[in-house]
């Protein structure tokens, strides 16, 4: 089963201007804006699944301890914490590919081509 993750990254073409310096502060403020809003969006939505899978962890966690023998639940700890660690790990790669990859893209191009204004302009 293949799974495509859709992600947001800076355009290569406004990545080169703003690290060229080629941008006013107008300008640069409208991207900041719309990458702002785009990762608002996206942190709210990126919640959400954390909230439904720890919610849906906790009862699959609770449930296997309910159905399963005395003699079995020590080792139950360990598939316990896997039923919640495997899909946490999978949901911060796609947190970092959706939030951190666009806000660190900006930053790194704001910072080569407007140091000045890096502490404004930051996300």
């Amino acid at each position: 089963m293949r799974v495509r993750i859709d992600y947001k990254t800076l355009d290569p073409n406004t990545k080169k201007a703003i690290e060229n310096g080629q941008l006013d502060k107008n300008q640069l403020r409208a991207i900041n804006q719309n990458i702002s809003e785009y990762v608002a969006a996206k942190k709210k939505g990126l919640f959400m699944a954390c909230s439904i899978m720890l919610i849906m962890s906790v009862f699959m966690i609770i449930s296997t301890i309910q159905h399963t023998a005395e003699e079995y639940r020590s080792g139950l700890l360990m598939f316990s914490s896997l039923i919640f660690v495997i899909p946490f790990l999978a949901l911060l790669a796609v947190g970092w590919l959706t939030l951190g990859r666009i806000k660190s893209q900006f930053n790194n191009a704001l910072k080569k081509g407007y140091p000045g204004s890096y502490a404004e302009f930051m996300i």
